[in-house]
């Protein structure tokens, strides 16, 4: 078996992988697609984007339900997204205002649940109590 990164050219490969939808909405410049292959023949892959993440929005009691900030800081949320060269981003609500706000923008579900998954480098920060769980 080998592993390797596959290049971009053949990720129509992706087909009948769980990628299949996918493949053909990513930005080669911020995605990799790792790829077991034995005998020349896909046995497993797992896709790697960089995403914008947007977290934490947060309005005062007093200018909830006044769509002014709301707008405010979606426009200065899609300047900073332009800038750093994506149109997408990946956010995340509790409140079901939120959701419905982010559902009325356009936004979807994702269809899996999210995880933080800690690489090796996160471990080595916890030992030395620079990144505590």
């Amino acid at each position: 078996m080998i592993t390797r990164i596959l290049p971009q050219e053949e990720w129509p490969r992706l087909n009948g992988t769980e990628a299949e939808t996918l493949w053909p909405l990513l930005d080669p410049e911020n995605a990799r697609v790792l790829a077991v292959e034995e005998d020349g023949k896909i046995v497993g892959t797992w896709t790697l984007m960089r995403a914008v993440h947007a977290e934490c929005i947060w309005i005062a009691p007093s200018h909830r339900g006044v769509f002014g900030v709301a707008k405010r800081l979606l426009r200065a949320m899609r300047e900073v997204v332009t800038e750093w060269g994506t149109d997408r981003v990946i956010t995340g609500s509790i409140d079901p205002h939120v959701t419905d706000l982010i559902v009325r923008l356009g936004g979807f579900p994702l269809p899996c649940q999210s995880f933080i998954l800690p690489t090796e480098r996160v471990k080595e920060r916890e030992m030395e109590g620079v990144c505590p769980r």
